[in-house]
């Protein structure tokens, strides 16, 4: 049963995070289903999140869909964030984390509702943008990427489509070279301080490997933008109903 619910994640986790976002709001549960710490979930769950990363990145490298050019400016802000964040994930009591990931939660389901889905339905032709303004919240992306991710790829979306301007299959394509390197750099902090089951991160990479590329094909489709918002709608909707059973049980047990 460990096997299967550790695959099953992986795969979810991947494929999710690859055509949308919020693949670790299926692992991250799931993983504290099997009895982990929220600090050892929260490491753990990078190892899916980075083969699938790499796996949709080789996919949309091969379609030649990737700039290396922006791609360095993308990474560069977004791999410094990483490393705030991940050591600022490191000195966070747990009780706090939960707290944090209830808040990021919310913020992405307010965002669904406030024009997100013409933001990815519309047709960009004009030049990618990359001010300081774009910098700025590429880094802020950054460190939210290495302190939790989740809702990380909802946030990473936002700043490449409305501020650089690039339309939704270009944005996934850069959205997960960002994401494997910021998951990489991550993964290897938290390693080091022993917040890494090796056992179930490994089984959760053997989905992961053929939800990243399912994923990516997925993306580099025309119906791509529909599903997109959907699957984005309907992973942030069950978070918010997880969480309020979660508060009501809390509610329940205070009482």
């Amino acid at each position: 049963m460990e096997i299967a619910i550790a695959i099953f994640a992986g795969l979810l986790c991947g494929f999710l995070n690859t055509v949308a976002s919020s693949g670790s709001a299926v692992s991250l549960p799931l993983l504290m289903f099997l009895g982990m710490a929220p600090a050892l979930a929260n490491g753990t769950n990078r190892v899916p999140v980075l083969i699938a990363a790499l796996v949709a990145s080789v996919t949309f490298i091969r379609a030649k869909i990737i700039d290396w050019g922006l791609a360095a400016k993308i990474l560069l802000p977004t791999t410094l964030g990483s490393l705030i964040g991940a050591y600022l994930a490191d000195q966070v009591p747990s009780g706090n984390l939960k707290l944090l990931i209830t808040f990021a939660v919310l913020i992405a389901l307010v965002l669904l509702f406030t024009g997100l889905k013409k933001v990815l339905m519309r047709n960009l032709e004009c030049s990618p943008r990359y001010r300081w303004q774009e910098v700025t919240f590429l880094v802020f992306v950054g460190i939210w990427l290495g302190f939790i991710v989740l809702d990380g790829s909802t946030y990473l979306l936002l700043v490449l489509i409305l501020g650089m301007r690039l339309n939704l299959m270009a944005a996934n394509a850069y959205k997960n070279l960002a994401i494997a390197l910021t998951s990489a750099i991550a993964l290897l902090i938290f390693s080091i301080d022993g917040n890494v089951d090796w056992k179930i991160g490994s089984l959760m990479a053997l989905g992961a490997i053929g939800g990243g590329f399912i994923g990516a094909r997925l993306a580099m489709m025309p119906m791509a933008k529909v599903w997109t918002f959907r699957l984005l709608v309907t992973i942030i909707l069950l978070e918010v109903l997880q969480m309020g059973i979660g508060y009501l049980h809390l509610s329940k047990f205070l009482g």
